[in-house]
Parts: structure tokens; C-alpha cells; sequence
């Protein structure tokens, strides 16, 4: 995979600005303007990322580079090896969330250089709106709704699979009570790192056993 300060002109991502609901048209959009694909299965995203021109790619730890998009070049997901399939959708789903959220603007902004979105960012903006893209892209809201009222956060995961956790901050975006189902302080959600790399301790036992 490429490092982290590559030796071409570059810059990280340069966030749109969006909120939830903004974000969520956008993966609307997305996926009206893609009728032939589907999501809902849990399936891989490599589909989707051929539909957007994004090659998918796999490398050896440390893997720093989310998303790389070269002045040349055709963009790259970089995903590390032998990571979980969960894990593997949310990163790649958070990479599809830079390519349309963030590198439109980003070029605009900086004409002739290319981009790269990191795993550990500096400034957390950028990656927190990825973020909600991916949450929305890979749980819709009418089949999370559904799944969420019927069996809560474990059949959520295990129907869309995806990281249990991610769950959580899908259920606080769209504003649902977690407090009698999920073991955490009354802070709120914890945060996925895509990598699988969890926030707290309790979070990284519960997802140490998830496939």
C-alpha cells in the first residue's frame, strides 16, 4: 500500500459540511442511481466500488491510507489483510463515503493534487462525515427500523453485517433509544475505528466474539 506523505502533491480530505440528513439524499441518490445493486443481503461492497471506478485493494499492517487518490492514477480502498468481513464493510463503505463526500471538494479546492483519506486523521471532521455515510449506506433506515424493533441490536448486525457497534452510532443518528440494550455509559455511543479498532475496553470484548 502507499504511505502515509506520499511523494506526489497531496491533501487530506476537505469536509462538505453536510448534515445527517443531507448525507442521508446523497446515499439516496447513490443507490437510486445504481437500481441494480443492493446492500441489504451483507454482502461485499466490490460491486458498488466498480460501479464508482474505485479499485478495492488489500494490504500488509500498518495500513495507514484509507482511500488514495493519486493525480494519475485510478483510486484505491485500502483494506488491511485478514480483517473481518464486517470490519472490512464498514471501512470500504467509509472509503465510498470520501470518494463522493469529500473528493469533488477536495479538488476543487487544491487543482493538481492528489488525496489521501488515513485511517488515524489529524482533523476528524472529514472522517466523521464518511462515517454517517457509511452507517447510512449500509443500514438503511426503514430495514434498520425493522430490524432494531424486532430482535434489537445483535440481529441488526448479524441481518446487515455489520461491526455491533456501528449499530449503536446507526441507532443514535437516527435518534432511537439504546440505553436498554446496549451496556455502555449514559454518554452515549462508542465509535467503531474502521480498522475494527474499538474505542473502550467493554466495546472491544463485545466485538472480540462477533464474525
Amino acid at each position: 500500500m502507499p504511505r502515509k506523505y506520499p511523494s506526489y502533491p497531496y491533501h487530506e480530505p476537505v469536509p462538505c459540511g453536510m448534515n445527517d440528513e443531507e448525507i442521508h439524499e446523497v446515499v439516496r441518490d447513490l443507490m437510486s442511481q445504481n437500481p441494480t445493486l443492493t446492500l441489504r443481503d451483507g454482502g461485499p461492497l466490490d460491486p458498488l466500488c466498480r460501479a464508482l471506478n474505485v479499485d478495492l485493494e488489500y494490504s500488509d499492517i500498518p495500513n495507514e491510507v484509507l482511500l488514495e487518490v493519486p493525480v494519475d492514477k485510478k483510486a484505491v480502498i485500502w483494506l488491511g489483510k485478514n480483517g473481518k468481513p464486517r470490519h472490512d464493510r464498514l471501512a470500504t463503505a467509509i472509503g465510498v463515503g470520501h470518494w463522493i463526500l469529500h473528493v469533488p471538494v477536495s479538488i476543487e479546492k487544491n487543482p493538481g493534487c492528489g488525496m489521501q483519506a488515513l485511517y488515524s486523521p489529524t482533523e476528524k471532521e472529514a472522517q466523521q462525515e464518511a462515517k454517517r455515510f457509511a452507517l447510512a449506506l449500509l443500514m438503511p433506515q426503514e430495514s434498520f427500523k425493522s430490524l432494531w424493533y424486532e430482535g434489537k441490536a445483535q440481529l441488526v448486525a448479524d441481518t446487515l453485517n455489520v461491526p455491533t457497534l456501528a449499530v449503536y452510532d446507526r441507532a443514535k443518528m437516527l435518534r432511537l433509544d439504546v440505553d436498554g440494550d446496549h451496556k455502555s455509559d449514559s454518554a452515549g455511543v462508542k465509535v467503531v475505528d474502521p480498522r475494527g479498532i474499538l474505542t473502550s475496553k467493554e466495546g472491544a470484548a463485545a466485538e472480540g466474539s462477533a464474525p
